[in-house]
């Protein structure tokens, strides 16, 4: 977006004013344009705003006009500069000199807050130079890294509007924030030892624990202790994964029978030994957002792997703070261990702790020492988790630190202010005002009421950083929802300062297809929209659903065939229960972990619809199929049984195994027309389960597995197809939880592609409950 008036004045002195939006504050912005401006010879000044950095530069016309093309090269790493408006003006008389001059504050639109960004090299270096002032101090930052979104309080970014306001620049770090040749000049989290946050090492009673407070820790961690740190965004716990009594210690405090942890790697030489790692992955690993990637594992793992995930794959990040940094390179001594587990510092199901009082209130029975600091956390933040595709690229399956709160640009703009509740799994609200969008970070699941309290907070945080208060409330439509009692109590009332606002229910697979929408700026679409449960319009409960979507509605034009949940949320524990459900109406028997008594019980509530809720879920189908393959019999986390199903099928599928898959992925699930609905079609998942029990034992279940995969994409692909067939549209949105999983994307989407369609895929937002609420404030009202 770059709009140019031409500039020439007689006395070939020109005078350009320039608008540049994006990431463009807390980035080291203002000091590249006063560099390039001085060394160009230029006059004039660059400014921050509320929402967006303003210059003006005068000059020779030939200086000014070679200004943007060298600040385009001469762009920090982390900024982002996503629109430049240009103009002329009149240049000044008396123009000499260039000057940061001081932020004001606009409400032209929503302030583009930076990400936490991690370490950079050249900080790095310094950190590990004994000759440097801040040698193995664990703040150092520039305008290049440090924390961002973690500590602002207000907008503009600048330092009395963070959490280092208390901190005072000694004369040292005075002057290089002074000095427009330094690399800290403007950088509103400079600091070191003598003037800057400091960090302390207690046990669990809050007793100062004496010596380095890095050393200390790293002594625990060595005998086997589990240490809570005390991060950018929040804390985490971490132990050594070698250690057996540590990691049993930390599944029974964390309840985390089997769900895999995360594995932070001293560096990437370390993480490859254990992964296998695509360059998408090295360069998220190493790069701005250095979030948690989900990898395959090697064969020949380490024994010790199995206590951090019994899965096929692994969740790996890279030390990506000053204090991460030390807790693997220490001097004066090599540390003994290269990987650390480091999990989110909460207890089950519960927020991530901010607060070092807090968190030895509610973690001393789970972590020996505490390492914390006093630097105030402003805005939580949980680490990022992504995985990369062949077909589909990167996608986020959780979107917090490194990526929030970067704006998402609408292609047009909402009206007035709307804030996006999501759903009670993976909560995460949306507020959008004109084009803007923020999505909040990750926040949990709105079970616990420590999960709700901090949703509330969170919306009361970002209204007020904004400065604004919502027009409209867009929740989910499911009554029982927390987060729809939210919105339906007084609170939005409050957060509205007494003024009335206007709430409206979105279907929940409806929104998953508008986030898709809402990326890419799209009026209709087709949508598969698949997850785990999702409150229908005719009170059941969906979620293999085929869509045509408008920003104002949608058609139902098909779904997977229904089936009863015998126990309710007992059959989603127990998926044993679901394959047995669907597979009933064949007078199938004989499903692993159902007994013959379990049979008789299960039955009769499937006869008279006895606490048997319907379902069309595909997420469940993958349940019930794991189920079946043995992968899994009790589930102990959210996803567990298709995570191993996929997992078991991707390793068949990169060994080549294609022995069963080629010859019976057709006609397993067939297509079949429901007696009296407003659907055109069903999709029958009858024969393929029965198909997987018949064969389990005499074949191998990777390959089963990868069958089951193939089957679900053809039939993915013969839906469209018919889609297509009855609205004439071409496009199709690939959206909801099920599309996290890696391999069923890469299969569909080449076929997808190969029958002429233009597939759509969530970039910003993940696919599940975790980007609901942006498909929520696309929502566009009659």
């Amino acid at each position: 977006m770059v709009n140019v008036s031409p500039s020439r004045y007689p006395s070939g002195v020109g005078r350009r004013r320039l608008v540049f939006l994006g990431t463009v504050q807390g980035v080291g912005f203002r000091p590249a344009v006063y560099r390039v401006a001085t060394s160009l010879g230029l006059s004039g000044f660059v400014q921050n705003r509320r929402s967006e950095v303003v210059a003006e530069i005068q000059g020779k016309e030939s200086d000014v006009a070679a200004f943007l093309g060298k600040l385009r090269e001469l762009l920090p790493a982390a900024a982002r500069l996503e629109g430049v408006r240009e103009s002329a003006v009149t240049p000044h008389r008396d123009g000499s000199g260039f000057t940061i001059r001081e932020s004001v504050a606009d409400r032209f639109a929503f302030p583009p807050i930076p990400p936490d960004l991690p370490m950079c090299d050249e900080c790095r270096g310094e950190l590990l130079n004994p000759l440097d002032r801040r040698y193995l101090y664990p703040f150092i930052t520039c305008t290049q890294c440090g924390p961002r979104y973690s500590i602002v309080e207000r907008t503009p970014f600048d330092r009395e509007n963070t959490s280092m306001r208390p901190f005072e620049q000694c004369p040292d770090c005075l002057k290089e924030f002074s000095d427009p040749r330094d690399r800290r000049f403007h950088s509103q989290t400079n600091s070191c030892p003598r003037c800057g946050p400091r960090l302390l090492c207690v046990d669990a009673a809050g007793s100062r624990l004496d010596g380095d407070p890095v050393q200390r820790a790293i002594s625990a961690l060595e005998s086997g202790s589990i240490v809570a740190l005390q991060g950018i965004g929040g804390f985490h716990l971490a132990a050594d994964p070698s250690s057996a009594r540590a990691m049993d210690r930390l599944r029974r405090a964390k309840e985390r029978e089997r769900k895999p942890f995360a594995l932070m790697a001293r560096d990437l030489v370390e993480a490859e030994s254990l992964c296998i790692l695509n360059q998408e992955d090295r360069e998220l690993l190493r790069g701005a957002e250095s979030p948690i990637v989900i990898a395959p594992r090697r064969a020949g793992a380490p024994p010790w792997l199995c206590r951090v995930s019994d899965t096929e794959t692994l969740g790996l990040m890279l030390p990506y703070t000053p204090l991460h940094a030390l807790l693997f390179l220490h001097p004066p001594r090599a540390v003994s261990y290269r990987h650390l587990v480091m999990t989110s510092g909460n207890r089950a199901s519960e927020p991530i702790i901010t607060d070092p009082l807090e968190a030895r209130r509610r973690l001393a029975d789970v972590a020996d020492v505490f390492l914390v600091h006093n630097r105030r956390i402003a805005f939580r933040t949980d680490d990022s988790v992504v995985r990369t595709g062949r077909a589909s690229g990167t996608f986020l399956l959780r979107r917090s630190r490194g990526y929030v709160p970067r704006l998402i640009r609408l292609s047009s703009e909402v009206r007035g202010v709307v804030l996006g509740l999501g759903g009670d799994l993976k909560s995460a609200p949306t507020l959008a005002r004109g084009r803007d969008v923020h999505l909040c970070p990750f926040n949990g699941d709105l079970d616990e009421p420590e999960t709700l309290a901090q949703f509330d907070t969170t919306i009361e945080q970002t209204l007020a950083l904004y400065g604004v208060v919502p027009d409209l409330i867009v929740r989910d439509m499911h009554p029982l929802y927390r987060s729809s009692m939210w919105a339906l109590g007084d609170r939005p009332r409050q957060l509205a300062r007494g003024r009335p606002v206007r709430g409206v229910a979105v279907q929940h697979h409806f929104a998953h297809a508008l986030s898709v929408m809402a990326e890419h700026g799209l009026e209709e679409t087709l949508a598969l929209s698949f997850d785990g449960t999702g409150y229908g319009t005719d009170g059941t409960i969906w979620g293999g659903e085929f869509l045509h979507a408008t920003r104002k509605g949608f058609t139902r034009l098909g779904s997977f065939a229904p089936f009863g949940l015998p126990g309710g949320e007992a059959a989603v524990l127990n998926p044993a229960r679901i394959a047995f459900s669907i597979l009933a109406p064949f007078g199938t028997r004989g499903v692993p972990g159902v007994s013959i008594g379990q049979e008789k019980m299960l039955l009769a509530m499937l006869e008279k619809q006895v606490n048997c809720p319907v379902t069309t879920s595909l997420g469940r189908i993958f349940d019930a199929a794991a189920a079946i393959l043995g992968l899994v019999e009790k589930v102990s986390y959210e996803g567990e049984g298709p995570i191993r199903l996929e997992g078991r099928a991707l390793r068949a599928h990169l060994a080549g195994s294609e022995s069963l898959s080629a010859g019976h992925a057709s006609g397993l699930l067939p297509f079949l027309s429901p007696a009296s609905d407003e659907r055109q079609f069903v999709v029958d998942s009858r024969p393929l389960l029965a198909h997987l029990l018949e064969r389990r034992s005499s074949s191998d279940v990777g390959e089963l597995a990868l069958l089951f995969h193939r089957c679900v994409a053809r039939a993915s692909l013969e839906g469209a197809r018919r889609m297509r067939e009855a609205t004439g549209v071409r496009r199709v949105a690939l959206c909801g939880g099920v599309f996290q999983n890696l391999l069923l994307r890469d299969l569909l989407i080449p076929l997808l592609k190969e029958c002429d369609f233009e597939v759509l895929l969530n970039k910003q937002v993940p696919p599940g409950d975790g980007g609901l609420s942006v498909g929520q404030v696309w929502f566009q009202e009659e």
